[in-house]
């Protein structure tokens, strides 16, 4: 569990600085296979995460801003 929150973050970051390429590049960077890269990037949809792809750019891009946090924190 804790790699694949790892790289939801990792993904997470590529995508706001709109650097993630291909899907094929993106997973090759994160170090996983292209079907691991499609499940996180559903994942990550199915979490409410607006992600868009940008064919002319060849990256992927969040249609407004986000952020991913996961853990606990202090009342």
């Amino acid at each position: 569990m804790l790699k694949q929150i790892q790289r939801i973050e990792r993904l997470h970051q590529l995508i706001k600085l709109r650097a993630t390429g291909s899907p094929k590049d993106c997973a090759l960077r994160l170090n996983i296979s292209e079907r691991q890269f499609y499940n996180i990037l559903e994942l990550m949809k199915d979490l409410d995460a607006p992600i868009e792809y940008d064919s002319t750019f060849c990256s992927y891009f969040y249609t407004y801003e986000v952020e991913f946090v996961f853990g606990f924190s202090v009342k």
